[in-house]
């Protein structure tokens, strides 16, 4: 809970008892490693002892746990994790945003959610069906017309990202747009290139490898919206105490205007001659203490 207590003043000649930090800045460094060290571990195990059927074989342990052809695994795990992690920071600085931010933040976490749903049960290779309908017929060998469809979803949240990208500046801004791009430009294009190539005489090394690509780049796409809503907050512990609030003070309902046109100063300069007291009162503060 936020606290009435005075403490020093900081360098912009502020009293505040908390010294604000960007919210897990190496977090989406580690997860690219991570996303490329699976990668690695899918397409290599298999293939370093073809000759071993744990290893190699169709259904075998080592491809059903690692393997990013299918789904169920360690891969697709980290994937949905990923999603849900971007979602629960978009939703959290939609909280302490509040005010009319507050709903499009929360729809976009929401969109997330879903497509960490979708990643976890691959609903989407159910959409077949209304690929060849929106087609106007059977795709025959082309097993991947699900992509029709899932372009319509896929405009969907890609404009709900543009709305709410519009109230927001920067790193954030950037981030979110360049990320969700990035996915759904592997899980769309990437994607329809590998539908052509699961056919006979391509469906060997071609095929692995441009799985492969589709599904990492697919991780850094949402590992760059992950980075673009951890810019959103910073943090700060004192006191044996958390505090998180929204970075750019102009997000926040009743605080100083959002103006993309001009330089906005950091939020301790924009508090300069308000009271400390003033100052928890009126920013969105979650504490948390062991």
């Amino acid at each position: 809970m936020a606290g009435h207590r005075r403490g020093q003043r900081d360098d912009a000649g502020v009293r505040s008892d908390h010294q604000w930090r960007p919210l897990a800045p190496s977090l989406p460094r580690a997860l690219v490693f991570t996303a490329l060290v699976l990668g690695v571990l899918s397409i290599g195990l298999p293939n370093i002892a073809p000759d071993v059927e744990f290893m190699s074989a169709p259904g075998s342990p080592v491809r059903q746990f690692f393997g990013v052809s299918e789904e169920m695994n360690l891969p697709t795990f980290f994937s949905v994790m990923t999603s849900l992690a971007a979602a629960g920071v978009l939703g959290l600085a939609g909280v302490l945003a509040g005010g009319r931010l507050r709903t499009p933040f929360l729809i976009t976490a929401g969109l997330l959610v879903l497509l960490g749903f979708d990643d976890f049960a691959a609903l989407h290779e159910h959409l077949r069906a209304l690929g060849d309908l929106m087609a106007e017929g059977d795709l025959g060998a082309f097993e991947y017309a699900w992509v029709l469809p899932g372009a319509v979803i896929g405009a969907g949240v890609v404009w709900a990202f543009r709305r709410l990208a519009t109230r927001l500046r920067g790193t954030p801004r950037r981030d979110l747009l360049l990320g969700i791009a990035v996915f759904f430009v592997a899980a769309l294009g990437l994607e329809t290139v590998n539908g052509f190539l699961d056919r006979p005489g391509l469906d060997g090394m071609p095929l692995q490898i441009g799985t492969h690509v589709e599904e990492i780049t697919e991780d850094l796409g949402m590992i760059l919206v992950l980075r673009g809503a951890l810019a959103l907050l910073q943090v700060s512990r004192s006191r044996g105490g958390v505090a998180l609030r929204v970075a750019d003070r102009g997000l926040v309902a009743g605080g100083p205007p959002a103006d993309d046109d001009r330089v906005v100063p950091e939020p301790s300069v924009r508090l300069v001659e308000i009271d400390a007291v003033a100052v928890t009162d009126r920013i969105p503060v979650v504490s948390a203490r062991p």
